[in-house]
């Protein structure tokens, strides 16, 4: 399977409704899932150990969907939990993130740049 289609793996349940369907198809076909996904990688490799509020303040695109990313991110092994520690943001302890692969002169892997 090459790199770039990992995204295209349905993450919609079959119990989840129609509208989750609706919502994953149009992320992935406007490109906004792959997007999404290398900013969240490129924070995961820059700054390894992030909580996941911290990816999602520093990625802009808030925790909600950043714990989506960082959820591909793992399911394709790119990424890993480590250690929760207390995120400032909610007082609350959260898992931290460790990329699993090294970036090889900005290239992150084919088809997926940052």
């Amino acid at each position: 399977m090459e790199t770039s289609e990992r995204w295209d793996v349905p993450v919609s349940r079959r119990d989840n409704p129609v509208t989750s369907f609706e919502a994953e198809a149009s992320i992935n076909a406007g490109g906004s899932r792959q997007t999404h996904i290398r900013r969240v990688l490129t924070i995961v490799l820059q700054s390894p150990g992030l909580t996941t509020g911290q990816v999602g303040e520093v990625s802009g695109l808030g925790q909600m969907e950043t714990r989506k990313r960082l959820s591909d991110l793992k399911n394709t092994g790119l990424a890993r939990q480590g250690v929760p520690r207390v995120w400032e943001g909610s007082g609350r302890r959260q898992v931290t993130w460790w990329p699993v692969i090294e970036p090889v002169q900005g290239v992150l892997w084919q088809g997926v740049n940052p």
